[in-house]
């Protein structure tokens, strides 16, 4: 395959993903095609199928990907210059729950069609993202932890965001850095001390 036929497929791909998120912020994702998709890129059915042989599921899990790539970026520029471990989970949680929040195709799946979304979030799949989400996470917090600590700590914030995400509390805002803040003394640093106390003899 020459390196023209490479660039390509990428730029395909990526038209493809960028489509898919056009169409899931605008009808969902239960109501969105591959006919839909292609369609919204601008290239036939077959030329899709050739980007992604899977179809719809293997198109889903590159929107996936591809997001997740973008939440990281967003994550990474909002800790880089915390001090501690408090400062950084805080910065990474206002700085993901702003993004997530803002984007439009995730937010269609969490206020819309949350039954949907959280089907798509079950059991390996489920497993899946958060193993990436929360190594992803645990390796911005490895400045502040040891490596143990930052992967269970990682999978624990990552599921945190999730759950408030997809069940709002009036009382955290965690798009607010006060609002993460009390998420973060509540549930993770009351967690860490617990961690680390010593064992009764």
């Amino acid at each position: 395959m020459s390196a023209g036929s490479d660039t390509s497929a990428a730029s395909t791909r990526e038209r493809v993903v960028a489509a898919t998120l056009r169409c899931l912020a605008a009808h969902g994702l239960r109501h969105t095609t591959v006919d839909d998709v292609a369609i919204e890129a601008g290239i036939s059915r077959a030329t899709l199928y050739r980007a992604f042989p899977g179809g719809r599921d293997t198109i889903v899990a590159a929107v996936v990907d591809a997001e997740l790539e973008q939440l990281t970026s967003t994550i990474e520029r909002a800790v880089a210059g915390s001090d501690d471990v408090r400062g950084a989970l805080v910065s990474a949680i206002s700085a993901a729950a702003v993004w997530l929040t803002a984007n439009e195709a995730i937010a269609t799946l969490m206020f819309d069609e949350p039954a949907v979304l959280l089907t798509h979030l079950e059991f390996e799949r489920m497993d899946r993202t958060l193993a990436i989400a929360g190594s992803r996470l645990a390796r911005l917090l490895s400045r502040h932890l040891d490596p143990e600590t930052a992967g269970r700590v990682g999978e624990w914030v990552t599921r945190l965001v999730v759950s408030y995400l997809l069940f709002p509390s009036d009382e955290i805002d965690l798009c607010d850095p006060a609002g993460a803040g009390i998420l973060v003394d509540r549930h993770v640093l009351a967690a860490l001390d617990a961690l680390h106390a010593p064992v009764a003899g």
